[in-house]
């Protein structure tokens, strides 16, 4: 959903932004976000095959939840890394 955040972007776009996640398993997710009413799915009608993906306006909304998380991992490995030094001694 961190892509999906700054606006439209194309199936392709999102699979070279995350090039360690399949074809299959994007499809999937993507699927799963649109079911679940977090992701639209946007066909242009005047260009054959542009299709876009996009947060819902839920969606947005659930962005800080994941701004928060994120920053609650990092601090988290920080955190990990600092305690795990000291035990090596």
């Amino acid at each position: 959903m961190k892509y999906l955040s700054e606006g439209p972007v194309r199936f392709n776009e999102l699979q070279r932004l995350m090039p360690k996640m399949s074809h299959a398993t994007l499809s999937t997710q993507l699927k799963t976000l649109m079911k679940h009413g977090l992701v639209i799915r946007k066909e242009d009608p005047h260009v054959t095959q542009k299709v876009e993906y996009e947060l819902s306006e839920i969606g947005h909304q659930f962005k800080p939840v994941l701004d928060a998380m994120a920053l609650w991992g990092k601090q988290y490995i920080a955190y990990m890394n600092e305690h795990k030094e000291g035990e090596d001694q």
